[in-house]
């Protein structure tokens, strides 16, 4: 078999080849997860001759080279160095977008403008939607592959204007000087992105490149890195006469996990055990990690910090693992958000808030705070405005969970709690976007996708007006005032809603408005004034409800 092996670095084979990936090959498919780890892997960690993998490839003219294995990192990476060219364009650095542009669209031997990277499965949509430095031209695609590109796009482009809003705004910076200072941060990341390595396969024909892309992946399923940091421990850990307590230390965990009715990922917990304590690392370098700090003196005291950790780690995940009193139902209320809604960020924080409370070291009023602190912040952002935290909230929940951590004292500890608060507060969305996204939400049997949102905002509007009443969400169901049948075209809005008992919900049935308002005013339960003082209900008064539940939300309700 002809085979070549190198370590060359994107920068190398982007001035080298163009490559094609063929319509056989999977269509582009990362998604979040893998977007953010690459990023993070590329602009965060990365330094030297930072290695990202390998990429299979076989000639397919002198020029171009197809691609058999590697497309999708490839592919990502492109959009990376697409989204820096925009932004240049659009801050008037031309010469750092002209440069940029030389390594995703150049002329070939016959000096013709060619895309360093043309898809077959995408195509035309990648060239339009992201490669091409115009306008684009194209109605986008609905089809999968284009919905995971854009997905991926999006995210990156998140990045890249966190960067740029840094730069701009950093008031350490005189004011002459940021431009020249985003210009210099922009290269910066678009070089780490360049000087990224590759082992570079490149072998005689499609027939060996695909045999060598199946010897690569013979052993299935990659290690986790869980099972990496298990053989670690272990081999600092042997066993002593016959008993190996090491291992079944370990082992309780995994049972500790098995027994949820939650599914729960040793890598993550791993993760997040270890961003809250050491650094925030990704779950890629999370093994590099351990094996540089912890050493044969460490392993058992990190192993009993493990098992401490699984404990809260479950509760955190399933809330009714854990029996809390009464006065902690807050609590659990929180962590039941961050679960429905898989918020998943945050979890090193959380973890080392758990822990603190725990061991006395904070309040409960404080971890209350703090946990819906994170809650509004989250939902405000993520849930209600559909807005893409960044890398940066990973490095800034691990920083505040070793913060708290390593506190001396109440007083410190209560100013990283109270700083908590302001920056998550300073994150959130702007009032006009706040109230766009209140005013989109819609629930009607027609369309379902926002109620869990919607039910979540009427619990919460709920609680801020009946705190003491023990809202069982469950037992809730959303009652349209305006019957759904009535045609109107306001009646999902939230200002038609209104949450009531299911036997409430059985009275009111399909009932014209006074009828219902005449029921409600019989009701035990609390039932928001504006309903019952209503004279009429139309759309009017949906409308005008909707927009006055959206500045109650906003500047009482989900304010941390």
């Amino acid at each position: 078999m002809e085979l070549t092996t190198t370590a060359r670095s994107l920068r190398e084979i982007l001035k080298a080849h163009f490559f094609f990936i063929p319509r056989f090959q999977r269509p582009y498919s990362w998604t979040r997860e893998n977007v953010e780890e690459l990023w993070e892997d590329s602009i965060q960690e990365a330094a030297g001759d930072y290695f990202i993998g390998s990429m299979v490839v076989y000639k397919k003219s002198e020029d171009t080279r197809a691609v058999i294995d590697g497309q999708q990192r490839l592919t990502t990476l492109m959009m990376m160095l697409c989204a820096l060219r925009d932004a240049a364009d659009e801050h008037g650095l031309k010469s750092l977008a002209n440069g940029t542009e030389g390594f995703i669209e150049r002329a070939d031997e016959n000096d013709e403008a060619r895309f360093v990277l043309k898809t077959e499965t995408s195509y035309p949509y990648l060239q339009d939607q992201v490669l091409s430095r115009d306008t684009p031209q194209l109605k986008k695609k609905a089809g999968r592959e284009e919905r995971a590109i854009k997905a991926a796009f999006d995210r990156i482009r998140v990045y890249v204007r966190d960067l740029v809003e840094t730069a701009l705004n950093d008031p350490t910076i005189p004011e002459d000087d940021r431009h020249r200072e985003l210009q210099e941060r922009m290269k910066t990341v678009r070089d780490k992105i360049l000087n990224l390595r590759v082992i570079f396969v490149e072998v005689g024909d499609p027939d060996e490149a695909t045999t060598v892309f199946v010897t690569l992946n013979s052993r299935g399923l990659d290690l986790e890195p869980a099972d990496l940091v298990k053989a670690h421990l272990l081999n600092l850990l042997p066993k002593r006469g016959g008993i190996d307590k090491p291992l079944e230390r370990w082992q309780s965990i995994v049972e500790l996990f098995d027994a949820s009715a939650v599914p729960l990922s040793m890598t993550d917990f791993l993760l997040a055990v270890w961003r809250s304590r050491y650094e925030t690392v990704s779950a890629k370098n999370l093994m590099k990690a351990v094996r540089r700090r912890i050493k044969k003196k460490d392993a058992s005291g990190f192993l009993d910090e493990l098992l401490a950790d699984a404990e809260l780690y479950r509760q955190i995940h399933e809330p009714d693992y854990r029996r809390w009193k009464k006065t902690e139902r807050p609590v659990t209320d929180s962590l039941r958000f961050f679960r429905d809604f898989g918020i998943r960020q945050p979890m090193p924080l959380i973890l080392s808030l758990m822990r603190e409370f725990d061991t006395r070291r904070i309040s409960l009023k404080h971890l209350r705070r703090a946990l819906r602190a994170i809650e509004d912040y989250h939902f405000t952002y993520n849930v209600l405005a559909n807005k893409s935290s960044s890398g940066g909230m990973s490095l800034f929940y691990g920083k505040r969970a070793r913060a708290l951590l390593t506190a001396t004292d109440g007083s410190a500890q209560g100013q990283e709690l109270a700083d908590l608060t302001q920056e998550l507060r300073s994150k959130r969305p702007a009032e006009a976007e706040f109230d766009e996204a209140f005013d989109d939400l819609w629930l009607s049997a027609e369309y379902t996708s926002d109620r869990k949102t919607v039910r979540y905002v009427l619990a919460r509007m709920y609680e801020h007006h009946q705190p003491r009443t023990a809202l069982d969400i469950s037992r809730m169901t959303v009652e349209h005032l305006l019957p759904q049948s009535s045609g109107s075209d306001h009646v999902g809005e939230m200002g038609n809603l209104v949450l009531v008992n299911e036997s409430l919900n059985g009275e009111l049935a399909n009932k014209s408005f006074s009828a219902k308002q005449r029921v409600l005013k019989g009701a035990k339960e609390w039932v928001p004034d504006d309903i019952l003082k209503a004279k009429q209900w139309t759309d009017a008064e949906i409308v005008a409800r909707t927009a006055s539940l959206a500045s109650e939300a906003r500047a009482e309700i989900f304010i941390g």
